[in-house]
């Protein structure tokens, strides 16, 4: 009989794709991202389409789209009677074909603690988590550490969230997370099939690797931001106030150059170092045997302005927001391949559940790796607004009031908003996103669907007292 293969899933937090060597990244060193790479399938143009936190973790766990969780925000998750409605995770669907499930670092889920179909969890709910009480605060108050807020941290407030974490190596996030990761691969015995995510909470803000690390990249190397445009200026004024509140307390109203470049040296610096940790779990793989029958798939939430547009972040339609990395590789048949066609997130459900011999779900919306076409139309939402990106073309809209229509074959940089200059574009790309959101919204509904209204006339439905069932199972 024919092995079901591992699948080894690793998620760090808020990463955008060009900054790494395989992206393009000169300015920085990826030895074992790029590795993973020419290793398997590289996708040229992977979308998150809603880049937010907690919105792109419900759609990947669950292979529906934002307005079918109804999850828009960070403040909001699955609902708890998703199971009566038919709607299972992968993990769970996994885990009942005889996988051991796991997940390893940072989730995001509510309750913080929530398996979610994992029947391993160590949590690391950091970065901006501080007062959670998981697995990694009891590790650091073992050594007579705890967790920081960025106020804590030298230069925080001065360069905008570019810090210095003074924490122990080995009691950094990213690096406890791979460790305690690498181990449980390590303990893992038998021919038992495994899914297993790692979730790193870098390099999400604050932008903190420690002093020693800070000479790996040269600060003159890194791209300029793109500039401030009128569009990204109507948009600010809500990523200001976000970013005042007590998890930030950041003014990003203003923004040097100097700051921009401080910030970006960080964020590099850490990525070198997420690049470390990686290689730690692909060599415990290969430590144990396990390489060789293993899918290993890398990408992130989301990716982070770095000062791109004045902003700073996610959560709105720009290229450095919804671009994330996404890799494949598959060490049954390692192959170098680009995949050029677009995907998006939600592709990662129905891919897991072929990867393991499974069949569809009807919840799933997304496509399995490597049937996309190179027209497919992507739709986005959060509670910020909507978005349609077909081919060279992106229609955004957002609740603040801006709307913009960007050629990204002729200006990939997002300056010039068409919105006025091309209606042809624009009325058919609005066509394509409103069939979409009228589809989703229907379908995020069908818990309240009462089938039972078009019953014969014999049917129960007629009776006085008869019981409604709720909620309705999604179909």
């Amino acid at each position: 009989m024919t092995r079901k293969p591992n699948i080894l899933f690793l998620l760090p937090d808020q990463l955008r794709h060009d900054f790494l060597g395989c992206y393009g990244a000169g300015f920085l060193r990826t030895p074992a991202l790029d590795s993973l790479a020419a290793a398997g399938t590289r996708y040229e143009t992977a979308i998150s389409p809603a880049p937010i936190c907690v919105p792109a973790r419900a759609s990947m766990l669950t292979g529906q789209p934002a307005h079918e969780t109804g999850i828009l925000h960070n403040l909001c998750w699955l609902r708890p009677d998703r199971r009566a409605m038919g709607i299972a995770t992968w993990p769970e669907l996994l885990a009942g074909a005889g996988y051991h499930t796991a997940a390893i670092g940072k989730m995001h889920f509510y309750p913080w603690d929530r398996a979610e179909g994992f029947q391993h969890r160590v949590i690391s709910e950091d970065k901006r988590h501080i007062h959670v009480r998981d697995d990694y605060h009891h590790a650091l108050t073992a050594e007579g550490h705890g967790k920081l807020h960025g106020h804590q941290m030298a230069g925080y407030v001065e360069t905008k969230g570019a810090a210095i974490n003074p924490l122990p190596d080995h009691l950094q996030p990213d690096r406890w997370v791979a460790r305690r990761a690498a181990a449980h691969l390590r303990g893992m015995t038998g021919d038992q099939p495994f899914a297993m995510m790692v979730g790193f909470p870098g390099p999400h803000c604050p932008y903190d690797p420690p002093a020693t690390a800070l000479d790996r990249v040269d600060p003159a190397g890194l791209p300029p931001a793109l500039p401030r445009t009128e569009e990204s200026a109507v948009l600010l004024p809500e990523l200001v106030a976000g970013y005042r509140r007590d998890w930030a307390e950041l003014d990003y109203s203003e923004l040097t150059e100097a700051q921009i470049r401080t910030i970006r040296h960080h964020y590099a610096v850490s990525v070198e170092r997420l690049d470390e940790d990686v290689a730690l779990l692909i060599e415990a793989l290969r430590e144990t045997g396990k390489l060789d029958n293993t899918i290993v798939v890398f990408s992130s939430d989301h990716g982070d302005y770095l000062g791109d547009f004045g902003l700073m972040g996610k959560g709105f339609f720009h290229e450095p927001s919804i671009r994330v990395p996404l890799i494949v590789a598959d060490f049954r048949q390692p192959e170098a391949k680009v995949e050029t066609a677009p995907v998006t997130l939600v592709d990662l459900f129905p891919s897991f559940l072929t990867w393991a011999g499974l069949p569809p779900a009807p919840q799933s919306r997304g496509a399995v790796l490597g049937t996309a076409t190179p027209d497919r139309a992507i739709f986005g939402v959060t509670s910020r607004g909507v978005m349609l990106r077909q081919g060279r073309w992106k229609l955004a809209r957002y609740h603040a009031g801006s709307e913009a229509l960007f050629d990204l074959g002729a200006d990939p940089g997002e300056q010039e908003n068409l919105i006025a200059a091309r209606p042809d574009i624009r009325a058919r790309l609005d066509a394509l996103l409103t069939a979409e959101m009228l589809r989703g919204m229907t379908a995020g509904h069908a818990d309240k669907t009462v089938a039972a209204a078009k019953s014969p006339p014999e049917g129960a439905f007629h009776d006085r007292f008869w019981h409604r069932p709720y909620p309705a199972p999604a179909g």
